[in-house]
């Protein structure tokens, strides 16, 4: 019993691993589609970083000021992200580059009004990390955004289609050399018990 779900585990495995051979080669191919994905994508982290601004205004002790351009930031973000989203959805005849710029500057704004927060909140008890952690974060997207603005997908594309490829063929040659130890393991054990039975009249 246990031998028959080992070599079904194995046979899981490497037609896993084949699977994400498969889906790594396709979605090389797939470019136009991966990069509506890819703007559904920061779409989606505007909207959750907008969200968390909002709650965040509750618990930060800033000036008015700052709180009225973290407030219209979030706002903005939220707009974005929401646009970034559903556009992809509902209609092709749209310059991507435009929008992936318009997300970049939002992400640029959103870094800065961060840091900002983060600097006016050292002095604070409060644990200014996870600004910090965001502003970084979404000024590493915009600056990627900016400079690549057209290669971003296809960068992205690549990279995941390798990625996928690399890992189904790992789990397909883990697999093979799996198998190819267990049948040696099985030999040696029934050459083992084969020796005993030879050995044993003579004893």
């Amino acid at each position: 019993m246990s031998d028959t779900f080992f070599k079904r585990h194995l046979i899981v495995s490497m037609f896993l691993g084949s699977l994400l051979m498969l889906a790594g080669i396709f979605l090389m191919f797939q470019q136009a589609s991966f990069v509506r994905f890819f703007i559904s994508l920061l779409g989606v982290f505007l909207v959750f970083s907008g969200i968390s601004s909002l709650f965040a205004l509750k618990k930060y002790q800033l000036g008015s000021r700052s709180k009225m351009a973290t407030l219209i930031q979030a706002f903005l973000s939220i707009l974005v992200g929401l646009v970034a989203v559903l556009v992809p959805l509902f209609t092709a005849a749209v310059s991507w580059t435009i929008l992936l710029y318009v997300i970049a500057v939002e992400l640029l704004l959103s870094a800065c009004i961060s840091f900002l927060d983060a600097m006016l909140l050292k002095k604070s008890s409060i644990v200014v990390s996870g600004l910090l952690t965001e502003g970084v974060l979404s000024l590493f997207v915009a600056v990627l955004l900016l400079v690549f603005p057209k290669a971003i997908g296809t960068l992205l594309l690549k990279l995941f289609g390798v990625i996928l490829i690399a890992t189904g063929l790992g789990m397909f040659l883990w697999s093979l050399r799996i198998r190819q130890i267990n049948k040696q393991f099985r030999q040696d054990i029934i050459e083992g018990k084969a020796t005993v039975v030879e050995e044993s009249p003579s004893s």
